[in-house]
């Protein structure tokens, strides 16, 4: 049987596969072609699915992350003062678009947000944000990314 590399069908399956058998490299490349590929939404969807499980697995593989614990510092003092409506706006507004794809360990990567305007993040600023504005509105929450060490962190840095 012939594996034909340019149906985006095939090589989705084989991303999957070099994911599931923990071999990141191969699958991270597969992933970005099925995005680079004329693929239907749906498969284009579950390959920026994969990418956002990759780079969560890899996110902490060497412990805790200093920069999210300062990312989440400055989240909670952008944070205080603001009503639940404004805060629910900036982090909705991350949230959809996280649907699209934010890689986290890419610091070159900017983004703006439309709630707040003027100021321009890295992938991970933003997904810092969002922890901490779901820590505010439905606390228990799992947004994909396990920050609890950063929280933790960032919460006994705070001044009393």
């Amino acid at each position: 049987m012939e594996i034909d590399p340019q149906d985006p069908q095939t090589v989705y399956g084989l991303a999957f596969a070099y994911m599931e058998l923990g071999d990141i490299e191969p699958a991270q490349k597969h992933f970005q072609k099925v995005l680079e590929m004329e693929a239907p939404e749906e498969l284009r969807v579950l390959a920026r699915d994969g990418l956002r499980r990759i780079a969560a697995r890899e996110f902490k593989a060497r412990g805790p992350r200093m920069d999210a614990v300062f990312y989440l510092l400055d989240a909670i003092r952008l944070f205080r003062g603001k009503s639940l409506q404004e805060i629910q706006e900036i982090t909705f507004e991350i949230g959809m678009r996280g649907k699209y794809g934010l890689d986290i360990n890419d610091p070159q990567e900017s983004h703006v947000l439309r709630a707040l305007p003027g100021k321009v993040f890295s992938a991970l600023q933003l997904i810092c944000t969002m922890y901490a504005g779901f820590k505010r509105i439905e606390p228990g929450m799992d947004i994909g990314v396990d920050l609890g060490e950063e929280w933790g962190m960032a919460e006994r840095l705070l001044p009393k």
